[in-house]
């Protein structure tokens, strides 16, 4: 069963802090996708993915690992 946004937003700020501090990630977020909500996870172009960042999903919800860099809007 797909998670709420709601239940999709704590999961993300249960994991946010881990997930920012590792090497090469810049930002961590909620994002509506077309297959549904996902945990999408921002790694630098030119970092190694960390191992940690090698799931499908944390606590039900998809993860989606992309490169870029973030930029404050």
């Amino acid at each position: 069963m797909a998670l709420t946004y709601d239940e999709a937003v704590a999961v993300q700020r249960q994991h946010e802090a881990r997930l920012i501090d590792l090497a090469g990630v810049n930002a961590v977020g909620v994002k509506q996708t077309d297959s549904g909500l996902v945990l999408e996870v921002t790694v630098s172009p030119d970092a190694a993915i960390p191992p940690e960042l090698d799931a499908t999903e944390l606590d039900g919800l998809p993860l989606k690992v992309v490169r870029g860099d973030y930029t404050l809007q």
